[in-house]
């Protein structure tokens, strides 16, 4: 029942996938939402979004434009329509007029004029959703991206796919670290705290599509590395392997303590933070120690000093540990100034940047290189 009701869930939020479809499915679910017939839009998006190829979930929130808010502003806007279609002429706002307006009328102008209003209203949304959701050829290559790098995850359960699908679309640290020449072309690259191995999965996935679709201009070419995750939480560590395959290494592991294997690259998106301070620097200098000459140690953390954003990153990651059901737990930030000059007391030349597009939390970007490579 549960691989069932994945499988469907699967179905409903990837069917009619590509810009045309979609917006035909708003345009559609539109023109049923304007139908007075309460009770059937479901069934009525169902049947016709099987019958067309449509989606079934867009038409049917799109057909939700009919609701106790609006629905009254709607069925009234009908009914003049199709009085005006009819006889040329409104009905008239007056209480003597509507005393002598017969119901039976008012249900024919509503028929017909609920089609006319959702035909309208649904090319006008039709329209918009194209213009929002056409895809150049930078949309078309990253979205064909983020489908492979996410679809591994299916195996490991319909919600894993599902966050993980909405962390590559929305968190703008994943593909900025693939798109960008941040990263070395070739070596090891060591993802420490990999959660579910979400970069390890693009990377993989990056090499794949390049080979098979024309990357757009600007982007990195795809580096040849050898992957590895470490992940202290079994469970996810687990996921990771899984979705993974043998495209990657992930070992679960804590990361106190942990000996970071030699290498070119070191990425930590989001751990320093779950670290005291005397942890954090143990845990950057064993980092910095692995690295070879030329290798790049990537920080993503909030800057302190970020005002509300700051607030805001601190009150995201207060529900995520009340969601994940463990004790209350301690964390330890500091401000832009403060993770550049962590970096750069291990020898490394520090750059910092925003990393935050998008969202409303204060993420930087701390990228230290090792200065044998700038001689």
């Amino acid at each position: 029942m549960g691989r069932r009701l994945a499988e469907l869930l699967y179905r409903l939020r990837t069917e009619g996938d590509t810009p045309l479809l979609q917006s035909l499915s708003v345009a559609t679910g539109v023109l049923v939402g304007c139908l007075p017939v309460y009770g059937l839009h479901l069934p009525l998006c169902i049947g016709l979004g099987r019958l067309l190829g449509l989606s079934r979930l867009t038409m049917y929130l799109a057909a939700n434009l009919n609701n106790p808010l609006v629905g009254p502003l709607l069925v009234y806007a009908e009914i003049q329509a199709g009085s005006f279609l009819r006889r040329g002429s409104f009905y008239p706002l007056s209480l003597a007029a509507l005393r002598e307006v017969r119901l039976a009328d008012c249900l024919v102008d509503l028929a017909l004029g609920s089609v006319a209003v959702g035909v309208t209203l649904g090319l006008l949304a039709g329209v918009a959703a194209y213009a929002v959701l056409r895809e150049g050829g930078e949309r078309r290559f990253r979205k064909l991206l983020v489908d492979r790098a996410a679809q591994p995850y299916l195996d490991t359960g319909y919600p894993q796919w599902e966050f993980v699908r909405g962390k590559l679309s929305f968190d703008p640290v994943y593909l900025h670290l693939v798109t960008s020449s941040l990263l070395p072309s070739r070596g090891r690259l060591v993802d420490l705290g990999c959660g579910r191995g979400i970069l390890l999965a693009l990377l993989s996935a990056y090499g794949e599509v390049s080979a098979s679709a024309q990357r757009p201009e600007g982007w990195a070419e795809p580096p040849e590395l050898e992957l590895e995750g470490v992940e202290g939480r079994r469970r996810v560590a687990a996921v990771a392997r899984r979705a993974l395959g043998g495209r990657a290494r992930v070992r679960w592991a804590d990361l106190r303590g942990l000996e970071v294997p030699p290498c070119s690259a070191v990425v930590m998106l989001d751990v320093l933070h779950y670290l005291d301070g005397e942890l954090q620097r143990d845990l950057v200098t064993r980092a910095t120690g692995a690295l070879g000459e030329g290798g790049v140690l990537v920080v993503r953390e909030a800057d302190a000093g970020a005002g509300w954003r700051f607030a805001v990153t601190v009150g995201a990651e207060r529900l995520r540990s009340v969601l994940r059901g463990g004790p209350r737990e301690r964390f330890c930030f500091r401000s832009a100034g403060e993770w550049r000059a962590l970096l750069e007391a291990h020898g490394l030349t520090v750059s910092v940047e925003p990393c935050h597009r998008g969202t409303p939390f204060a993420n930087v970007l701390v990228v230290g290189r090792d200065r044998r490579a700038t001689g």
